[in-house]
C-alpha cells in the first residue's frame, strides 16, 4: 500500500493558518510530514508546534549534514521531539556523502531514540548504502522507471529496532487532473515505492478525501490511528 507524504513549508506566514493545515492533513491521513529544510524557521521549534496539535503522522525533521551541528546536541532534540511526538519522529539526512564518518555518527544518534533514518540518494551506491544502514531511501525519482531501475534491487531493512519493510519515497508533484493521481499511484507503487512526497497544496486535501473516485482505495495506505 502507498504511503502519502507532505512537504510542509519552512517558514510559518501565519501560525494560525499553518497549524490549521497540518490538522487537517493529519485528520486525513497522511502518513507524514516533512518540513522544507531550508531557508525557514527554526525546524525543531516549527514541529515541536506541529506535534502538539497532531496525532498520528509521523514528523519528518531534515538534518542537514555539513552544518557544523554536533551529534550530542542533535541526539538531545531528537530524543526530546519523539518523546513530545510520543514516539513520531523520523530524520531525513541529506547533504553529505552517504558513506562519510558524518552519517553513522548521525545514525547512531537514530538508533538511540529508536527513530527511523531516511537517506537521500541520488545514485544507486547511495541506495544501497541505505539499505544496509537506515531505514530508507528518498530520491532516485525523476520517474517511475527510473524509480524501477535504481530500486529493484534493495532488500529490507530495519525501522526503529523492529523489522520493517524498507522505505522507498519518491518527490512527485500536484497531478494536473484528479484523474491523473490514480495513475501516479499505480505506477510509482509498480516501480516499487513505499511513499510518494508531495508539496502542501490546497488542491491535496481534496485528492487525499476523494482521489479520482475510484471504488477501491486500497492502494492508497492512510494511519487510521
Amino acid at each position: 500500500m502507498l504511503k502519502v507524504g507532505v512537504r510542509l513549508p519552512a517558514r510559518v506566514v501565519d501560525a494560525g493558518e499553518y497549524l490549521a493545515d497540518v490538522r487537517a492533513l493529519d485528520a486525513a491521513g497522511v502518513d507524514s510530514l516533512w518540513l522544507d529544510g531550508d531557508g525557514g524557521d527554526e525546524p525543531w521549534l516549527v514541529l515541536a508546534s506541529v506535534a502538539a496539535v497532531t496525532g498520528v503522522a509521523r514528523l519528518v525533521v531534515p538534518v542537514a549534514l555539513g552544518s557544523g551541528q554536533a551529534p550530542a546536541a542533535l541526539a538531545a532534540r531528537v530524543l526530546t521531539l519523539n518523546r513530545l511526538s510520543r514516539g513520531r519522529v523520523v530524520l531525513f539526512i541529506h547533504g553529505a556523502s552517504v558513506s562519510s564518518d558524518v552519517v553513522g555518527a548521525v545514525l547512531a544518534v537514530t538508533r538511540e531514540a529508536k527513530c527511523c533514518a531516511l537517506l537521500r540518494a541520488d545514485t544507486e551506491e547511495q541506495a544501497r548504502f541505505a539499505a544496509r544502514e537506515a531505514s530508507g531511501v528518498v530520491g532516485l525519482d525523476g520517474s517511475p522507471d527510473r524509480f524501477r531501475a535504481a530500486h529493484a534491487a534493495v532488500p529490507s531493512g530495519q525501522c526503529g529496532g523492529a523489522p520493517s519493510a524498507f522505505e522507498r519515497w519518491a518527490r512527485v508533484t500536484i497531478p494536473d487532473e484528479p484523474a491523473h493521481w490514480g495513475t501516479m499511484r499505480r505506477d510509482y507503487g509498480d516501480a516499487g515505492a513505499t511513499g510518494l512526497v508531495l508539496p502542501s497544496d490546497p488542491r491535496l486535501l481534496d485528492l487525499l478525501r476523494n482521489g479520482d473516485d475510484e471504488a477501491d482505495r486500497s492502494d492508497l495506505q492512510l494511519s487510521q490511528g
